[in-house]
């Protein structure tokens, strides 16, 4: 009941004068032990603590709080810095990855400085961010993903995460629940990842250096036919642009002898080998009164695909004044500088896709550096001639102010500022024309693009803690102001028809097109939590917001929601039996209001029109989206329950979480018929619900002195559905990717319906008496065969847009296993997701050009199994060849051309997978081999292998890359995407 405490030695004494005459309890607590209240009688205690490492766990919550895990009423997970470096990613999120339950985390791509998406719990908005709130050292910073200027939704931008070194990192808190995530207000509606940095420690100086070298491959190609040439109507032709429709190799030998004996692999052969290198250096130290940190470190990294690379610097120093035993000031300020060349890997594949494998790809280029072809583009030549290359200038700073007047209150500011500077240029040297060379390339006529991308968060909060303790409940209070706000100012110039063909400014420029744009969102909040916990077994804290957001329509720019969540940690109230360490349930309730992050949606705005000014005068038009004079909040319902469970002094134990969350008025532009004047309209449009099962096992199963095994197991189900649209509304449109001959696939929210669902045409089914809803794929029902016409015995296709993939995994495991003898430390990650599907637009192309190794049984014969319109089994043998078949029937373009390549149920895919995603090996030396060393205190080496195992159904590259950027909301295409990398790294750490 009272602030009075002292420490005990390393043996366990301790010393306190306690009031004589009345009753006193003393509390004893130690890390990794239960807290137990002894009441004092005599002058003499003996004290001995049960082990209980979950009821003394101190995590990170809202701004920057320490909290005990036990008291919390909700599910957080937290993060070490070890296990953040053991896979050595360079991009902090895609270390993430099979590590968290409840967190789903897709890289785009295996590019140099390429964006990883990370959704918390499903996602529950179609026109905002999915991805959660990033805070560090207490304040908010930038995680977007800009994709404007130079067509960059295609170039595999870094999200602004990428920028942070996770070598500076101590731990993570991953916070899921809206109980968890209350306080940040709506910015944390998709979850909260706070980030504690590396601080400084009394004592004398300390420094660390590592360092990191790696080689990468792609990781999985797609499966090519090595049977036809080039050519069309099986007639070779050296200079056709249909690459595999020609004769066999054989036929095409003998009427071109320069032909070669087999053909390249074009995709393995376009592709090389990729390389990183990290340096980082710590030098940390202090007094009791003032305490510093700072670390310098250098990434560079050249991808797989030619002529990409990024390059990270990363400076960064904090520190710790106590300027009184009341008064402190924690400074600390990042500068980072990064970007590179990057290229539009949709463009690299899809000319992949066109050259012939006839013709080595690697000889691109002429001796005088022109394009070297037998007609189509080559891929190669592209990306070294058509360049994108991002320059940032990124600093983040944060100035906090704490101030402690008596033992039970605190008062703490925080003020903080991310500003980005980004610098994009785009050029295209003009490629001249001469004699007996063909200049087909991208931008033929010269091209430069600058654009100026300036970014900045002001984020100023003001927290007030106040503890106390009453008899038996330990009361705390807190209450603060917390204001975001935000600008972004886009500039570009684009110059077109280079006057000079190798002079690359906008000066030389013939065609000058300019577009620029200024946004300004700001949000400010007022909130108040408070935790009452009773004889340290249970816990109740409440919460209440309430926001200003300038996004939505005045009137509706107010809005407060609360929250409420339990802990009952069972284990301190009743008697369990020996075997049970310790027991919680928890649950919690939580209603958060959600503006929209982009602004301006209340109106109907005039842009200029394209092209202008024209003679002198400037055109406006007004804008395609209509804006909502009324629009309002969008308002989150987070349930949730759990238990948590450890047996047998924590040997073994598990976490487990119900979780429901219904989504309302969601914010969508839907699109609206162009007879209104407009293309959408932005609406408050309806419901999405996600439901969900979290589990975690953890255990060690075996411990001696020399050896240890530790494992766990982490294991996510969601199912999310829209409930409801606007009224007279059945669907929205997210996004839609082009298949050929009609297969282009849509991902849609349709009521009832995934949100992650996939639509597209597919094979006729023949339904009889049952009746067809014209939406569902009955793949239970027989194909239906063509009985006449041309495409007799052939299978129908259906042009309806039919539901035939949901892109959201039904279920996602993480397995992950330690091994540790001596110094000498063996760990392995397995990442398992299944239930889910994904449009291969490149195997839509591979059947459109024969490039695909199913296509060799072109010139086959066939029965195709199904039933005609009468019912009656398919006996038809068809030729599946293009032109005059073996039967005299002309089949003109063939099987894969008239008909499987317009048929999207082909390629949308089962892209779950089962990964070896990191396999680490780790040694640290012991004292006895650094004796003659006396500089070094410690020193490890470290091999890790990333993806170095994939099985997968998915005939593409890696499934888990993404054809648009990390920041979209349409997660359902993975064709044309920069390929998965496999990655080799040896690291050094040393401390001095």
């Amino acid at each position: 009941g009272t602030n009075k405490g002292v420490s005990a030695d390393e043996a366990g004494n301790f010393s306190i004068e306690v009031p004589s005459g009345k009753k006193t309890i003393l509390r004893i607590s130690a890390t990794g032990f239960e807290t137990k209240d002894v009441e004092v009688s005599g002058n003499k205690i003996e004290v001995t603590l049960k082990s209980g490492t979950a009821l003394s766990e101190v995590v990170v919550t809202a701004f920057g709080t320490k909290q005990q895990k036990k008291s919390l009423g909700f599910a957080t997970t937290e993060i070490t810095n070890k296990q953040l470096l053991e896979s050595r990613q360079p991009n902090l999120i895609n270390a993430i990855q099979g590590r968290v339950a409840g967190v789903q985390v897709n890289s785009t791509g295996g590019g140099p400085g390429q964006g990883a998406r990370i959704v918390i719990r499903g996602v529950k908005t179609a026109s905002g961010s999915n991805q959660p709130l990033f805070v560090i050292d207490g304040v908010i910073v930038d995680n977007s993903t800009v994709v404007e200027g130079g067509n960059s939704a295609l170039r595999g931008m870094s999200n602004r995460m990428n920028d942070i070194n996770p070598d500076d990192i101590e731990s993570m808190s991953i916070l899921r629940g809206g109980a968890a995530t209350a306080l940040y207000g709506f910015r944390g509606s998709n979850g909260v990842i706070v980030i504690t940095t590396k601080s400084a420690k009394a004592g004398k100086m300390r420094v660390s250096y590592s360092a990191t070298y790696g080689i990468e491959n792609v990781n999985k190609f797609p499966d090519v036919q090595n049977k036809y040439s080039q050519g069309y109507n099986n007639i070779y032709n050296s200079v056709d642009f249909f690459p595999s429709f020609g004769p066999s190799i054989t036929a095409a030998k003998t009427i071109d002898p320069t032909h070669p004996n087999e053909l390249y692999n074009h995709y393995a052969r376009a592709y090389q080998q990729g390389n990183q290198f990290r340096n980082t250096l710590n030098i940390s130290g202090g007094t009791e009164k003032a305490m510093l940190n700072s670390s310098f470190s250098y990434f560079k990294h050249n991808g797989v695909l030619p002529n990409t690379n990024y390059s990270n610097i990363n400076a960064r120093v904090n520190a710790e004044l106590k300027i009184s035993n009341k008064f402190s000031i924690n400074p600390s300020f990042n500068f980072i500088n990064s970007g590179g060349l990057r290229y539009n890997a949709d463009r690299f594949n899809e000319s992949l896709t066109y050259w012939s494998p006839r013709w080595d790809v690697k000889d691109y280029k002429n001796a005088d550096g022109t394009h070297k072809t037998y007609g189509n583009n080559n891929p190669i030549f592209g990306a070294y001639y058509n360049l994108f290359e991002d320059d940032v200038n990124r600093t983040i700073s944060n100035l906090a102010f704490n101030y402690k007047p008596v033992n039970w209150l605190d008062f703490t500011y925080r003020l903080g500022y991310d500003y980005a500077a980004d610098n994009r240029r785009a050029t295209a040297p003009a490629q001249v024309s001469r004699p007996g060379v063909i200049n087909f390339a991208d931008n033929v006529l010269g091209f430069v693009g600058e654009y100026r991308i300036l970014n900045q968060v002001l984020n100023s909060n003001f927290l007030v803690t106040s503890k106390f303790n009453v008899k038996k409940f330990d009361l705390t209070f807190r209450a603060g102001h917390d204001l975001v706000d935000q600008k972004y100012n886009y500039q570009g110039v684009e110059g077109s028809q280079l006057d000079i063909p190798d002079l690359l400014s906008l000066n030389n420029a013939r065609v000058l097109t300019q577009a620029s744009r200024r946004t300004q969102l700001r949000t400010m909040g007022v909130f108040g939590e408070a935790t009452i916990g009773y004889d340290n077994f249970l816990f109740l804290t409440l919460t209440g917001r309430n926001d200003w957001s300038s996004s939505v329509a005045s009137g509706n720019q107010s809005f407060f929601y609360p929250s409420a969540s339990l802990s009952y940690v069972f284990s301190q109230h009743l008697k369990t039996p020996d075997w049970i360490s310790y027991g919680k349930l928890r649950g919690s309730y939580a209603r958060i209001g959600i503006a929209p992050l982009g602004p301006y949606q209340t109106s109907t705005y005039y842009n200029n029109a394209f092209g202008q000014p024209v003679n002198g005068v400037t055109a406006w038009t007004r804008d395609d989206v209509r804006g909502a004079a009324n629009l309002k909040p969008e308002f989150t319902d987070n349930r949730e329950i759990g238990l948590e469970m450890q047996f047998l002094d924590n040997r073994f134990g598990f976490d487990v979480s119900y979780y429901q969350i219904n989504s309302k008025d969601v914010i969508n532009p839907v699109l609206v018929p162009t007879s209104t004047g407009y293309n959408a309209f932005i609406l408050n449009s309806g419901e999405i619900e996600n439901k969900g099962i979290e589990l975690v096992v953890n255990g060690t199963p075996f411990k001696s002195k020399n050896f240890s095994w530790d494992a766990s197991v982490n294991f996510t189900s969601n199912r999310n559905r829209v409930v409801s649209l606007a009224p007279g509304l059945n669907e929205i449109t997210i996004a839609s990717q082009f298949g050929y001959l009609g297969s282009t696939v849509t991902q849609r929210w349709v009521v009832g319906q995934p949100a992650g669902g996939l639509y597209g045409t597919s094979f006729a089914r023949y339904y009889g008496s049952q009746v067809d809803d014209r939406i569902s794929l009955r793949t239970d029902l027989p194909n239906l065969i063509a009985n006449t016409g041309s495409l007799a015995g052939f299978p129908v296709r259906d042009l309806n847009q039919r539901l035939i993939g949901n892109s959201l995994p039904k279920s996602i495991w993480g397995i992950n296993n330690s091994f540790t003898y001596k110094q000498l430390n063996l760990s392995f990650l397995f990442d398992i997701r299944s239930g889910f599907q994904r449009y291969n637009q490149l195997s839509n192309f591979m059947s459109a050009f024969g490039i695909a190794k199913y296509t060799e049984d072109r010139n086959d014969n066939k029965v195709f199994d199904g039933v005609t319109s009468n019912g009656q089994p398919n006996t038809q043998t068809v030729w599946l060849g293009q032109g005059i078949g073996p039967d005299a029937r002309n089949y003109t373009d063939g099987f894969y051309r008239l008909i499987h390549r317009g048929v999207s149920e082909n390629f949308v895919e089962d892209a779950g997978w089962v990964r070896l995603r990191t396999l680490s090996l780790s040694y640290n030396f012991p004292a006895s081999l650094l004796r003659n060393f006396k500089l070094i205190k410690g020193a490890s080496f470290t091999l890790t292998g990333n993806n170095l195992w994939l099985k997968t159904n998915f005939t593409g590259f890696d499934p888990e890359n993404s054809s648009t950027s990390a920041d979209s909301n349409a997660d359902g295409f993975a064709g044309f995407s920069y390929p998965g990398v496999r990655s080799f790294f040896a690291s050094i750490n040393v401390n001095f």
